[in-house]
Order: C-alpha cells, then structure tokens, then sequence
C-alpha cells in the first residue's frame, strides 16, 4: 500500500470538517506510463467522463465517474452553481503538490440557453458539472493520476484505501483495444441542396430585419443528423482532431447514453489567479489551394468591410464587459489571421488584470453568450433564433471546460461539434448575419465548418 497515502489519509482527518463531508484531493505518478494510449477501455466503463486535449499546449486529462454534481436549470444558473462550488471548496483538502494548480477539480458545461423542453440534449442539464473520482493528466509529456473522495467526519481509513487499490487496479489492468474502423453513413438528413436553400432563405428573412434595424447582427445555425450503422469509438474521433486540428480545444463529454464532442477553435476564457484570456473569433474565409491562393485569401479577410464589423462587434462586446468592472483590459488594434485545416479566421487574443475580486460563475454570465455565436442586440438575437431554428441547440454555442480552487480554469466556446446518441450523430454548424452578408456565402461558410465532423466519415454521403 502506498505510504504516502496513508499519511495523507492521516493529515485529512486533522484538517477536514468536523460537521460536514470533505473533498479530498490526492495527486501522484504512476510508474506505468502511455496511459492516454489506452483511454478507450478505461472511459467505456463509465457512465460519465469528461476528455479534454490542446495539442499544441501539451496539456491533456480526462476525467472519469462523478463523485459529486453540480446541475442547475434556468436563468440562475450560473449563481446556483458558483454558491455550491463555494460550500464543496469550504470543505477541500489535498496533498501539496504544485501540479495541482494545472489539474481540474470541476468538469463539464453548460447549454447555450436554458431548456424545458425534453430533446435530444436530455442527458445534459442546462449548467452541468461534475467532480470526478478519477483523473489521467498529461502534462509535458508527464502523467499524473489523481484520486478524489468524499471524506465524512467518521470516514474510514480502510475503506478508502480499499477504494484507492481498485481504482488503481482497474487503471493498470486496463487492456489496449485496437481502434474499430469509423461506422459507414447510412442516412444523412439536413445536408441535402434542398436543405441548404431552405435555410438559405432563412438567412434572407434575417438581413429583412437587419435592414429594418430590428436587429444589428444574429448568428443563425444548421444541424446535420448522422445515421451510421454502429455506435463509434469517440476516442477515434479524438484521435483524428487530435492529428488534424492541433491548435484546438480537443473535448468529449460522456453523460448517460449521450456523447457531446467536438474540436473548437475559439477560447472562451482562461483563467488564472490575477489574470483572464480571451479571444474575439469571428469572421471566416476558406483555406486556399495552395500558398498563394491561401496568402490572398487571408488578405481579402483582413480587408473585408463586412468580417471586420463581425470581428468587431465581438471585441467591442468583450471590451465593454471588462471595463464596466474596473478591469485592465488590453489587445492589439488590428486582427490577426488563425488558420485551421480548412478554415480561417479573424482573431483578436484579450488579456485581462483582474482588479477585484471576480468569480469564475461571475465571469461566465458576463460573457456568455458572446456575439459570435449569438448576436446583438443579445435579447433579440435569442428571440429570432428561437424563431428560426427548430432544434434546441443544447451544448453546441454553449461552454464546456475545466476549472480548480487554485482560481485556474479553462472553456472554449462548443462549436465544430457533435453530439452521438446511439447510432446517431447531431453535427452543428453556425454563422453570423449581418449588413452586407450574402445568403449563398453564408451556406458556404456553414459548409466549411461541419467539415471537422462530417470528414471523420470515410463515406461518399459525407460532402
């Protein structure tokens, strides 16, 4: 048995509540490495997991069984959820370690707006969080494995370290699987040219109230549903983000009989003691055919009137959020380009000094939803898209990240998404409508971004 536990275990029961349950929070490397190498057979026996993955940043974790949720519905629900994630951190104790402040203690998300209706999202609540008993981290190339427990004031010693040695049995014994071949397309539905001038058309009504200045911008979205003929291996799709889209947040949130996945270019906060981050991502072109197609193209983007007043109705949007609370507030004049696989954007990095006390739930509900994938006026942007789109959106637009009681946190915005149930996948793809935009384009756009998802299908019906 691991003495280190044990004294761990000790330290506990003198400092955890003597009224209430603690969380404990115990962090340690496993001789036995190329963990990530084997995710799939130890996920799979999970009724909840959470996989989180930026390539390029060498950081990477997923998050396995829920000892303990958060889930909240409706307009509240970003101060219900920050009021119980303060009682659970009044009550933490963990073993000093400084890879702890890199290593979640809360993982999930949260829908773009708050649901009633039953839907295909019913797996998910509309603020959705949950800390895990078992974590696998990557970080530099290192792994980490940490172990979270309820510690009541009468807990005892034994049980826990009992515990302990299944959860680390069940990660040692875990056999490698070969990955299945991606599941054949049998129907797809919403992709069809008939589809695609229904929708066009909804854009068309859409620059009518523009113009009409009912409404200065709204970010209208289509979906995609997927027949295949047998349930996927998610972590075959990972792997392909993971090789195609290395810049991205990489994301698999597993909950019931629902899987929501998707490779998300867009930062939604990061966060940090005395800092925040953000980005204003709004305004797309295609990649070109070859370098020089690709230069032209990013240069048409840097100069088009129309993109440039989506980019800015962003930053402006962020701008203000920070400054009404006394926030330093700082990013270049001028956009830069973020190129993807097939794709390319206007992209505007913000750093924030926070000056007074923030809270994570706080910062979350100033921001969400931002004009890239809502609109402005926000409040009318919501109504038409209530009005237009006939799908509840769920976690596509929404949040999904990671956050810890060191005040360090991580969200991108959920777009190039997906959400399996089954032998179905529902793919999401949205773009945003203003003055000056052109119905066809706007389809093209679209087109462009379900390519994360529909190109994991080796299938003919998947363009």
């Amino acid at each position: 048995m691991n003495t280190e536990f044990i004294n761990f275990l000790q330290a506990a029961h003198q400092k955890s509540s003597k009224s209430g349950n603690t969380i404990i929070n115990y962090t340690f490397k496993l001789e036995e490495t190329n963990l990530f190498d084997n995710l799939y057979p130890i996920a799979k026996g999970f009724e909840k997991y959470f996989y989180w993955d930026k390539p390029s940043c060498g950081f990477s974790f997923i998050a396995l069984g829920e000892l303990l949720s958060i889930k909240e519905s409706g307009k509240a629900r970003f101060i219900y959820t920050g009021k119980k994630v303060n009682g659970i951190l009044s009550n933490f104790f963990s073993n000093d370690n400084k890879i702890n402040e890199k290593i979640p203690l809360f993982v999930g998300g949260l829908k773009f707006l708050p649901e009633n209706e039953k839907s295909i999202w019913e797996d998910f609540s509309d603020s959705h969080w949950f800390v895990p008993k078992i974590i696998l981290s990557k970080i530099d190339n290192k792994e980490h494995v940490t172990f979270n427990f309820i510690f009541p004031p009468d807990a005892s010693n034994k049980k826990i370290t009992e515990e302990f040695e299944k959860r680390l049995t069940l990660i040692k014994q875990s056999r490698h699987e070969n990955f299945s071949s991606t599941p054949k397309v049998i129907h797809l539905n919403g992709n069809s040219p008939k589809d695609k001038k229904r929708w066009q058309e909804s854009v068309r009504k859409t620059l009518e109230k523009i113009e009409s200045d009912i409404i200065t911008k709204v970010v209208l979205s289509r979906m995609v549903e997927i027949e295949i003929e047998k349930e996927p291996n998610i972590f075959n799709f990972i792997s392909s983000f993971r090789e195609d889209y290395p810049d991205c947040y990489i994301f698999s949130f597993h909950s019931g009989k629902s899987t929501f996945f998707g490779a998300s270019p867009e930062k939604f906060v990061e966060l940090g003691p005395e800092f925040i981050s953000t980005d204003a991502l709004a305004g797309s072109a295609p990649r070109g055919k070859d370098d020089n197609e690709d230069e032209r193209l990013a240069k048409d983007l840097l100069e088009s009137i129309k993109d440039l007043k989506e980019h800015k109705t962003v930053l402006d949007f962020i701008d203000l959020q920070f400054k009404s609370n006394d926030c330093e507030i700082s990013f270049d004049s001028e956009p830069k380009i973020k190129k993807l696989k097939n794709i390319q954007h206007l992209w505007t990095p913000v750093q924030i000094k926070v000056t007074g006390e923030n809270s994570i739930f706080h910062i979350l509900e100033k921001l969400h939803p931002t004009p890239a994938v809502c609109g402005l006026p926000q409040n009318s942007a919501i109504q038409l898209i209530k009005e237009t789109e006939d799908y509840p959106r769920g976690l596509y637009s929404g949040i999904v990240g990671w956050f810890n009681r060191d005040k360090f946190g991580e969200f991108t915005v959920s777009i190039r998404s997906a959400l399996n149930i089954g032998k179905k996948i529902y793919a999401f793809a949205g773009g945003g409508i203003l003055d000056g935009s052109d119905p066809a384009q706007e389809v093209k756009e679209t087109d462009l971004k379900f390519k994360p998802i529909l190109s994991l299908f080796d299938n003919d019906k998947k363009s």
